[in-house]
């Protein structure tokens, strides 16, 4: 959450000075507003009234779309993941939210973009990947083997899992073969290797992946290849640490539990 979090912010705060937020009432949307609040917050963002959560199982959004219209804020972000988002955003196009506001919500994966983002044509977002976004050779790489055995284009998560493929090999390249845990433990701490997503770093304190993240703009929904996007920018969020408080020694000087220390 914390790294969409700041992928999102880093280009929202430079378009808007006022927000509003919408997350579903658990553990997820919870830490997610949290992370938002703190990401965009640091970036001079104003959040004019508390974060509004919603029942994970609602379908009728109507009297939360309306706290956010009140809300007068430029722009909205918007955490959900499932079903909801369909009638969230319908909600939003009907009491003229979506007229009167901006949208900030990650786009998702290729399958599910064209059946939950029609009403989201236009807008600027964040994305963990898009085969389209990175200029590199491992990137193209991916596009090309899994559009030539497998008919499709490299989808939110295809990155991740070369460079996970990748990140293991190195390892045990490093081990000289040794796949003990204890010995792949200390070969990733600290290693960095290149992937679709360009340089990749495992950082040792908390083993976190920092990597490149992309703000998109979605210009359609209808390309075969899911080519909905124009590139905008790069983003490389390097999120505070987030150990528990028993292992919080190991955060070193990194920030711990929030980027603002709020």
């Amino acid at each position: 959450n914390y790294q969409d979090a700041i992928n999102e912010c880093t280009y929202l705060v430079k378009q808007y000075s006022t927000f509003v937020q919408i997350a579903p009432d658990y553990a997820f949307g919870q830490g997610s507003a949290a992370s938002f609040r703190d990401a965009c917050g640091l970036g001079g963002a104003e959040f004019m009234v508390d974060d509004i959560f919603a029942p994970a199982d609602t379908t009728d959004f109507t009297p939360y779309m309306e706290q956010v219209l009140d809300s007068g804020a430029e722009a909205y972000i918007v955490t959900w993941a499932g079903g909801g988002f369909v009638p969230l955003m319908q909600a939003a196009t009907d009491l003229g939210v979506t007229d009167e506001m901006s949208l900030g919500a990650t786009f998702i994966d290729n399958v599910l973009m064209p059946l939950w983002y029609q009403n989201a044509i236009g807008s600027t977002n964040g994305i963990l990947y898009h085969w389209s976004a990175p200029d590199n050779a491992a990137n193209d790489f991916l596009v090309a083997e899994q559009k030539a055995r497998y008919g499709t284009m490299p989808d939110l998560f295809g990155a991740d899992g070369m460079n996970a493929a990748i990140m293991l090999v190195e390892g045990l390249k490093t081990t000289g073969g040794d796949a003990s845990s204890a010995a792949l433990m200390a070969a990733f701490e600290g290693m960095t290797f290149e992937g679709p997503k360009g340089t990749v770093y495992i950082r040792p304190e908390d083993h976190v992946a920092i990597q490149d993240m992309y703000i998109l703009k979605l210009v359609n929904l209808t390309d075969l290849d899911a080519g909905f996007y124009e590139y905008v920018e790069t983003t490389r969020p390097e999120p505070p640490c987030l150990l528990p408080e028993t292992l919080k020694d190991r955060c070193g000087d990194l920030p711990y539990g929030s980027l603002s220390g709020n």
